[in-house]
């Protein structure tokens, strides 16, 4: 018999996992994975204050050199430019493009149905309290 903390944990891995197919279908007709669309929208939203790689992989909960390969792709598809911290050279901070920008705003409402989607029948109260609980167990797991 599992414990509930187990039972729950399989859930939300489980659940996780429908929700990450779901993004993925959403966002694969644009070339990108649903990672890269979420490094796209973490850089948009540093405004060229990112902090570098481990900055974006804080906020994406990626380790550096995961971002650093995402980063590759996307400058190597013309979505990033990076340049080095003029303070720190080993920080790398990476600007969207202006195709970036322009993929964003053709994605960002597809993406932003399937996650509504995702939510239908759900009442706005539960997401909310989801959203608390989860961002409680991320502030409780090391590195979170």
């Amino acid at each position: 018999m599992m414990s509930t903390a187990t039972e729950t944990i399989y859930a939300l891995r489980t659940a996780a996992a429908h929700i990450e197919r779901t993004l993925s279908r959403a966002i694969e007709p644009y070339g990108i994975t649903s990672a890269q669309f979420e490094l796209l929208q973490a850089i948009a939203k540093a405004n060229g204050k990112s902090g570098g790689c481990s900055g974006l992989g804080k906020q994406l909960a990626a380790p550096g050199p995961d971002v650093t390969r995402m980063l590759d792709r996307l400058d190597a598809a013309g979505l990033v430019s990076r340049s080095r911290d003029e303070k720190d050279r080993r920080v790398v901070h990476a600007v969207l493009t202006e195709k970036a920008r322009e993929l964003l705003d053709v994605a960002t409402p597809v993406v932003s149905q399937a996650e509504a989607t995702l939510f239908d029948g759900v009442e706005d109260g539960d997401v909310s309290r989801l959203s608390e609980l989860l961002n409680t167990l991320k502030r409780k797991c090391p590195g979170g």
